[in-house]
């Protein structure tokens, strides 16, 4: 009795000390692919993806106006980013001895943006625009580039910001009445 006593104790014993070994086997390979597989998903991740929403160009006067912006891009080495957009801008016209217009110009522009710092920007952008003209004259359609600046703050995914856009293009200019575009931004990994 003694004796199948000490072989079962040697046997558990046995157990214990491969078990123990084994889960520390099947620990280690666990985390090493975990390890191979976050290095191979970083290094699969080549661009990181950006959104912004902006409101801009408010204006009273004889009139209202006020525009939006959606912006999609990709984040490159960390510092530059290209992207699309899409824009809507409403003007109210409140003119004396004339009727009231309500005018819709809407448009696409890809760009591109630089970061200087983690809070500073330059951006470049190209613009295809179709503009409401005043007193029933249809729809006018042009490219034209933009060059600006721009500032965000903020902590974590979400931050916000404005920019601003020169208008290179005296003609359109003159379209919107405008020379600078400026924007009130709120980014989502940006």
């Amino acid at each position: 009795m003694r004796k199948n006593l000490f072989y079962t104790a040697i046997i558990v014993l046995i157990s214990l000390i491969l078990c123990d070994d084994i889960n520390a086997q099947r620990t280690r390979t666990s985390t090493r692919r975990t390890t191979s597989r976050r290095a191979a998903q970083d290094d699969s991740k080549l661009a990181e993806q950006w959104l912004a929403i902006s409101l801009g160009n408010v204006q009273f006067g004889s009139g209202f106006s006020i525009s939006s912006k959606f912006s999609y891009g990709f984040e490159f080495m960390d510092r530059f980013s290209i992207g699309a957009s899409g824009k809507i801008y409403y003007d109210f016209l409140n003119r004396i001895g004339f009727p009231d217009e309500n005018l819709f110009t809407y448009g696409v522009a890809a760009f591109s943006r630089v970061k200087v710092s983690e809070e500073i920007y330059i951006m470049g952008e190209y613009g295809y625009t179709s503009f409401d003209l005043s007193n029933n004259q249809g729809r006018l359609s042009e490219l034209y580039p933009s060059i600006g600046a721009g500032y965000k703050s903020g902590e974590g995914p979400w931050t916000y910001g404005i920019h601003l856009l020169f208008q290179l293009d005296d003609f359109v200019r003159d379209i919107q009445g405008q020379s600078i575009e400026f924007w009130i931004d709120f980014n989502y990994k940006f």
